[in-house]
C-alpha cells in the first residue's frame, strides 16, 4: 500500500473534504494487493461514507472489507496482528453508524456486544484509544436516552480522554442540567461551544445553555442563547415547544411583553 497516498487521504478526510477522501481511499484499495491492508483502507472508506451520511453505503463498504479479509478473520486462521485491529475497528464502526443515524438503542446494543466480544483485547494498553472511544460513545447515547445518572460518571472519567473533548463537554453540561447543577452546566456547555460542535449538537448546546441561564436568573443571556438555537435548529427539534416556553418566560422576566406574547403563541399546539 502507498503509505503517503493513504496519509494524504486521511488528511483530506480530517479537513472535511469527504468526497475527495472517499475517492482516494477507493483508488488506494483497488491497487492494494495485501488483503488485510486492502480491508483496512475499505474501513476508512466506510467511515468517510458515514461522515457523508451515506449510512447504507457505509455498511456495504464495511461488509466488503470483512469479505476481503474473511479468511484471515476466521477463528481457525493464523493470527496476524493486523487482523485483530481490523476486527475490533470493523465492529466499532458498525455500531457507530447506528449512533450517527440516531438509532440509539441499536448503537448501544452494538457497543455493549463489542465490549463483551473483545473484553480481553480492550483491556490491553494498545487498545486504549478504541476503548476510550467506546466508553465516550456509550455515555453520549445513555445521556440522549435520558439515562444521565449512568452517563455522568463515565463522562467525568472521560474528561481525561484525548478524543471527543467537545462532545464530552456538551454531554457533561447536559447531565449537569438534568441534575439541576446549573453552575457546572453553564461551565461545560460554554466550554463545548468554545471548542466547536457539529451542527446537531451546537444548537442543542445553545438551547440548553439558554435554559441554564434562565435558571440562574440571567434572563438576557438566556434569551440570546435560545434565539441562537432557533436560528440554527431543525424544525423537528423546535416542535415540542419547550424552547418557546423558555423564551416567553425570559421575555416576561425582561419586561418584553410583546415578544413574550409572540413566543406564547408559538408555544401553543397548532
Amino acid at each position: 500500500m502507498d503509505e503517503q497516498r493513504f496519509l494524504n487521504a486521511c488528511r483530506m478526510r480530517d479537513e472535511g473534504k469527504f468526497s475527495a477522501a472517499l475517492e482516494e481511499f477507493l483508488r488506494i484499495a483497488e491497487t492494494t494487493e495485501d488483503r488485510i491492508d486492502k480491508a483496512g483502507v475499505l474501513v476508512y472508506a466506510g467511515t468517510t461514507l458515514k461522515l457523508l451520511e451515506r449510512y447504507d453505503d457505509a455498511r456495504r463498504q464495511l461488509g466488503a472489507a470483512r469479505t476481503v479479509a474473511e479468511e484471515y478473520l476466521s477463528p481457525n486462521s493464523s493470527v496476524d496482528e493486523r487482523t485483530i485491529y481490523l476486527e475490533v475497528y470493523l465492529d466499532f464502526e458498525l455500531a457507530d453508524i447506528y449512533r450517527f443515524e440516531g438509532k440509539k438503542e441499536q448503537a448501544l446494543a452494538g457497543f455493549d456486544a463489542m465490549i463483551k466480544k473483545h473484553a480481553q483485547r480492550l483491556s490491553e494498553p494498545r487498545f486504549r484509544e478504541i476503548r476510550e472511544s467506546i466508553e465516550a460513545c456509550r455515555a453520549f447515547i445513555l445521556a440522549d436516552l435520558g439515562r444521565w445518572r449512568e452517563a455522568m460518571p463515565i463522562l467525568e472519567k472521560a474528561r481525561s480522554f484525548t478524543e471527543y473533548k467537545e462532545g464530552n463537554a456538551f454531554y457533561l453540561g447536559h447531565c449537569y442540567l438534568s441534575a439541576l447543577d446549573y453552575n457546572r452546566a453553564e461551565e461545560k456547555l460554554s466550554e463545548a461551544l468554545r471548542l466547536g460542535l457539529p451542527k446537531n449538537l451546537e444548537y442543542r448546546a445553545h438551547c440548553e445553555l439558554g435554559m441554564t441561564y434562565y435558571q440562574l436568573h440571567e434572563y438576557a443571556q438566556a434569551k440570546h442563547e435560545l434565539e441562537k438555537c432557533v436560528e440554527m435548529a431543525d424544525t423537528s427539534y423546535l416542535r415540542d415547544g419547550i424552547i418557546w416556553k423558555y423564551l416567553e418566560a425570559a421575555c416576561r422576566s425582561l419586561g418584553l411583553k410583546d415578544e413574550a406574547r409572540h413566543y406564547a403563541n408559538l408555544s401553543r399546539p397548532s
